[in-house]
């Protein structure tokens, strides 16, 4: 048996004793294990020289004379334990000045503020947990998110009561004890004999034990460390369950011969890394020793692992072609429904194109989506003159053709582009499409409708061309990653200063969430604000598909 392991069982044993007994005792016990082991005896054979533990605590019990009264009625006894702290207080509070009580009002005051203040990590903690859970899709978010807040806060509740408890017992009832009929207890013991602990003149010394504040202090800060420990033990359990999944993956692309093992080391030491981190909490929050050089070896073997694998990845992505488009041979799915309009009515969604069938009565909404194993469904509704158009994903499943398609990509060093969105196509009479046209301009540059937010592209420009008779240039352009080209019609006040074979950020007002990567679209649906020439090259071209700041 170890000694904290001695000890704790000890202590348990000793426990009706007042606790400075208690500690003395333990005190005296600790020391003599420890001139045991300075002596050349092992930690077991320390302890193990003092027989078994529990007979032990007899022997030294016997030394006192404590009378030890059993309540069967637990709910009775904490209630004249409750009434007598009552009492107790009352005659307390009548013996002292006003001053006294003023001052006993400002503490307790200023004790409620030290516990709100220790709701600022947990406040900040159940901040970090929803954005961290918003990368989830709903409803899991809302149910991780849920699980968590809850945890926090209710963990909060039970350890404010349990340190207002402390403090106030320790502030305002040191030395009062009550038993179960509400009378004082007092302690009455005679020492029967001398308890030696095998050492020469040694005997247990009866001492007294305080606490002042500051050390109370100490020990709250501990422990809501450790509160905030447990907590964050919760985040790195799911991060590691999270990494576990990530690492079959890779175990299984390993197998169908999928050969980015710089990908595959940097799972695996961020794994290990998550198990280190992992230990060295759960080690704090139960008092247990870290063993030095053992974690110092684990986390050196953790990094270089890490730096070889990001050496390695950044040759495997160097060499892999991102395609910005769904391969060729997927083919789209699509979904139609014929809708009724008037001349008010307003289309509010991403329409990515519109198509002019003189034929058609109505309008015709088209979905065109790529089967990436999302079962998906239109969810159009109308509200008035306005007609929604949204969409949702009924099923969530993974084909086995994608799958195996993503694979052989892999294998080939290609990664594409899998749109998710799907495109919306308005087919209707020239008539009708003009009506939806201006219906959408009105409706969208109405700030009390929609919210607006610029957002960043960077083109090379190919080629420049004045149209005749117009205040236009004809402006063909190109992007980072992509051989396509697109031509847009730009006003001669804007493209004044384009130069053919220079890159330039256009700024762009939107006043949609998502922003299309076709470079048309993007000139039709959203309004050009600045163009600046840039030096950037490579990957800082690339700039997210969406806005993040609304105005």
């Amino acid at each position: 048996m170890k000694k904290e392991e001695f000890l704790k069982k000890l202590r348990k044993r000793l426990d009706i004793l007042e606790e400075h007994e208690v500690e003395d005792i333990l005190s005296e016990y600790e020391e003599y294990i420890d001139e045991k082991i300075e002596n050349g005896s092992t930690e077991e054979e320390a302890v193990s020289s003092f027989g078994d533990v529990n007979e032990l605590a007899d022997e030294l019990l016997k030394a006192y004379k404590v009378k030890v009264e059993k309540n069967d009625d637990p709910i009775g006894n904490f209630a004249n334990k409750v009434i007598q702290l009552i009492d107790q207080l009352i005659n307390d509070f009548s013996h002292k000045s006003p001053k006294e009580i003023v001052r006993f009002i400002l503490e307790i005051i200023i004790i409620f503020c030290f516990i709100g203040l220790c709701h600022i990590p947990v406040s900040m903690l159940v901040d970090l947990g929803s954005n961290v859970f918003d990368i989830l899709s709903s409803p899991l978010n809302r149910f991780f998110y849920t699980i968590w807040r809850f945890v926090l806060e209710f963990a909060y509740f039970i350890l404010a009561i349990v340190v207002f408890v402390r403090i106030f017992k320790a502030r305002y009832l040191q030395g009062m004890h009550f038993d179960c009929e509400g009378k004082k207890k007092k302690k009455v013991y005679v020492k029967e004999k001398e308890i030696t602990l095998k050492k020469e003149n040694t005997s247990l010394n009866e001492k007294s034990f305080i606490t002042s504040f500051s050390e109370l202090i100490i020990k709250i800060c501990v422990f809501f460390l450790k509160f905030i420990a447990i907590c964050i033990l919760f985040g790195v359990s799911m991060y590691l369950i999270g990494m576990s999944v990530i690492l079959v993956i890779c175990i299984y692309l390993l197998i169908q011969g999928v050969t980015y093992f710089g990908f595959y080391l940097v799972m695996l030491s961020l794994f290990f890394l998550g198990i280190i981190f992992f230990s060295i909490l759960f080690n704090f929050v139960l008092d247990r020793k870290s063993h030095g050089l053992q974690l110092a070896i684990s986390l050196i073997i953790s990094f270089t692992l890490l730096g070889v694998g990001c050496g390695v990845a950044t040759v495997e992505v160097a060499n892999t072609e991102f395609i910005n488009s769904p391969p060729s041979d997927v083919n789209i799915e699509t979904m139609q429904e014929e809708l009724v309009m008037n001349k008010d009515t307003v289309f509010i969604g991403n329409i990515g194109d519109y198509k002019v069938d003189n034929t058609l009565e109505n309008v015709l909404v088209e979905y065109r989506y790529y089967p990436l194993g999302n079962k998906m469904a239109t969810n159009i509704h109308k509200v008035d003159d306005f007609v929604y158009l949204d969409w949702s994903l009924e099923k969530l499943y993974l084909r086995k053709e994608l799958l195996n398609h993503i694979i052989a990509d892999l294998k080939n060093k290609q990664v594409y582009n899998y749109y998710i969105e799907p495109t919306i196509v308005i087919t209707a009479n020239e008539e009708n499409i003009e009506i939806i046209k201006e219906n959408r301009h009105k409706y969208y540059n109405d700030v009390s409708n929609y919210s607006s937010c610029n957002f960043v592209r960077t083109y090379y420009v190919e080629m420049l061309k004045k149209i005749e008779g117009e205040d236009t240039t004809a402006v063909v352009l190109s992007e980072f990653q992509s051989d396509k080209l697109a031509t847009v019609t730009l006003s001669n006040t804007l493209a004044k200063d384009l130069e053919v074979g220079s890159s330039y950020e256009f700024t762009f007002k939107t006043y949609q969430a998502y922003i299309d990567t076709d470079i048309e679209n993007v000139f039709d649906e959203n309004e050009v604000v600045s163009i600046k020439k840039t030096d950037k090259v490579g990957v800082e071209q690339i700039q997210e598909d969406s806005c993040s700041i609304f105005y």
